[in-house]
Formats: C-alpha cells, structure tokens, sequence
C-alpha cells in the first residue's frame, strides 16, 4: 500500500513539474527569451518604465525583488538582496558617453574588462590602487523608449554578481 502512495506522490509531482515547465516554455515562446531553469519573469511596470526582465530565482526565492522610482533622478531601482542592484533610466546614451561618464569619476580609477557595442563591464580602484568591485553600463532600445541600465554605485559588487545583473540587463525586453 506505501508503494502506491508513494508512486502517486512521484506521479503527481512529476505532473507538476512538467506543467511549469510547459507554462515557462509558453511564457518564452511569446516573449522571445530563452528561460533557464534558474530563470523567472518579472513584469516591471512604474512611472513609465514598461518592460519585463528575467531574474533568478534562487534569489527571488530567498529575497522579494524591491522595485523604487528616485523622484529626484527619475531612475528606477531593481533591488534584489545585497548582490543584486539594477538601476535603469530613460535616457538616450552612446558608448563614447558612457565611457566618459566613468572616466569623470572622482574617487575611483576605472579599468575597462570588457567591451562591446553597448555595454560596458569594468573595475573600480581606489586612489591607493587597491581594488574596489567591479560594475557594468549598458544601453538599449526597448519598446522605442531608450534605456540606459547599470549596477548600484551604491553596492560593493564580485565579477559573480556583476555577471548575473548583467545577464538580467541583457534580458530586458518590452512586453508582449
């Protein structure tokens, strides 16, 4: 009799697992992003910010995503956790801009990682040359609205953490 329990219990969770993944499969099919199985849809939708993002969630499952307007700047805060801080504006912006901003830097001495068409990952180091974290800057189109996406300057952030804000900026998308 335990066998039959037990194998109904299997058989039901392995029902449900295949739900969820043919509700993610849809949910990718329609978006045009490719979900992992780590992967969650967020909807983003604040003061005219207007786009979905794909999070993790490992961390979603241990932290709710905090969503902020800075009334002053008018930048949106996507605050997951002590390792995960999106900060997004609506702002047209190039890479020659961007590079310029991080060399305008007061405190920081900034070494270019990585580089691409619109998007940069780089390292901050102190005046002493100690190194400090690193960060990323990207810039997009999404839904005809120009977007410019970064980690917190605020935060103290690995190459680890850098990279799955990065892969989350990557994945913005407008709604469908």
């Amino acid at each position: 009799m335990k066998k039959y329990t037990l194998l109904s219990i299997v058989a039901a969770l392995t029902i449900t697992i295949s739900s969820c993944d043919t509700q993610n499969n849809a949910e990718a099919k329609t978006t045009g992003v490719v979900l992992q199985p780590n992967d969650s849809i967020f909807n983003v939708n604040e003061e005219g910010y207007d786009f979905q993002i794909v999070l993790p969630k490992d961390m979603m499952i241990s932290n709710v995503p905090e969503i902020s307007l800075n009334g002053a700047t008018g930048e949106l805060h996507i605050h997951l956790g002590e390792q995960f801080w999106i900060v997004a504006s609506q702002e047209k912006m190039d890479l020659p801009q961007i590079k310029s901003a991080i060399s305008d830097d007061m405190l920081f001495t900034n070494r270019i990682v990585e580089e691409t068409n619109n998007s940069i990952l780089f390292q901050r180091i102190l005046p002493d040359g100690t190194t400090y974290d690193f960060n990323f800057r990207s810039f997009s189109d999404v839904g005809g609205k120009p977007y410019v996406f970064k980690t917190s300057e605020e935060g103290e952030f690995s190459i680890e953490s850098v990279n799955r804000m990065r892969q989350a900026i990557s994945s913005v998308h407008q709604k469908v």
